[in-house]
């Protein structure tokens, strides 16, 4: 995954493809995101600041690192049932 700098001369472009590469492994469905001008950003139908768009990309990005690590093994699971079927 690319690091997004927080820098005003980005393309807003990388910002809109960045938000919605997040948001979508995070909640698993596309924003509707597009850019307004002046740095403001239509966010799901809510107006935004390229300032806080970005820290929504920081918090999205670590949401997702928490969800991927609490993620229990499929297989472990699995097996303990297996287990109490047999007893």
């Amino acid at each position: 995954m690319v690091a997004l700098a927080d820098d005003p001369t980005l393309p807003p472009r990388y910002v809109v493809d960045t938000y919605r590469r997040v948001y979508h492994t995070a909640h698993g469905r596309e924003p509707v995101v597009r850019y307004m001008g002046n740095h403001w950003y239509s966010v799901n139908g809510e107006t935004v600041h390229r300032i806080t768009l970005m820290d929504e990309i920081a918090r999205l990005r670590d949401l997702s690192q928490k969800q991927y690590l609490n993620r229990p093994d499929k297989s472990l699971i699995q097996r303990l049932i297996g287990r109490l079927r047999s007893m």
